[in-house]
């Protein structure tokens, strides 16, 4: 499993797809180079008068609801029919939906035009999603909705039947990252605390999900970017000081990241 996956880096970069990102401008430019680090060229047009034509000339779309806006609220629809369209992969993180009614709102609407190939979020997002009590704290999961070993079943099998029943995969970030299909479940516990120390580290991950979308179905694309960020995560605190050097150093270990390295410090659990 762990050397099919690390194929699908090899061919994006060798295929270098254009990936078309309408996000937020919190974490716009850490999105832009990690999809330079894992081999894609971004580009991150946001106009409504656009991003249809855009879209259609890219290879994945990746949609993000943080910081919503008036005017990527317009635009997110139009590139997200212009994808189905054209057949094109999509990646929606939904940023926020379990702290505020109008991100849920419209993060529902946009599954009832189109359902992603690939649905992001934390553990709050994903149950309130899902129609669940969730405890989200502004935009992180709360507390009470943690994975942990005990709900651990209960959750897989919960998001399972939500796979079936949107017919899309679900990436459940966290301190331990669930990747769920209608048929399959693994969990990734790689990764470290100071991924949650800087701001924008899910934005990136979901972006690293986008470009692997171009060269993977989304169960494989999913796992594959929990495993290599995670892990990147893990080797660039070994090389950090602090948030700032961290941040910088999370880049280069992501972009560095080899198959020897994968296959050492993978830490995963098969669940279904």
């Amino acid at each position: 499993m762990i050397k099919k996956l690390g194929t699908i880096r090899e061919t994006v970069r060798i295929q270098e797809p254009l990936i078309h990102c309408i996000t937020n401008p919190i974490s716009i430019h850490d999105c832009a180079n990690i999809i330079l680090a894992a081999g894609g060229r971004p580009i991150m047009a946001e106009h409504q008068e656009e991003v249809a034509q855009i879209t259609k000339t890219a290879k994945a779309l990746a949609l993000n609801l943080g910081n919503i806006t008036d005017a990527r609220m317009a635009s997110m629809p139009v590139a997200l029919k212009a994808a189905s369209q054209a057949g094109i992969p999509v990646m929606l993180d939904l940023v926020g939906t379990a702290c505020s009614s109008l991100r849920k709102e419209f993060a529902g609407s946009l599954l009832d035009l189109s359902m992603p190939s690939l649905l992001k979020g934390n553990m709050s997002e994903l149950l309130a999603m899902a129609g669940e009590a969730s405890h989200g704290i502004g935009i992180d999961a709360g507390v009470q909705d943690s994975l942990r070993e005990e709900n651990r079943l209960s959750l897989a099998q919960l998001f399972m039947e939500k796979a079936r029943q949107w017919n899309t995969v679900i990436f459940i970030t966290g301190k331990e990252d669930m990747i769920v299909s209608a048929h399959r479940c693994v969990c990734v516990k790689n990764g470290t605390p100071a991924m949650s120390r800087i701001t924008g580290t899910g934005c990136m991950a979901g972006m690293v999900c986008a470009a692997y979308l171009t060269a993977a179905e989304p169960f494989e694309a999913a796992f594959a970017a929990a495993l290599e960020f995670s892990i990147a995560g893990e080797l660039a605190q070994e090389n950090s000081k602090g948030p700032g050097s961290f941040q910088a150093a999370l880049l280069d270990a992501f972009y560095l990241l080899d198959r020897g390295q994968i296959e050492e410090k993978a830490d995963y659990q098969i669940l279904f």
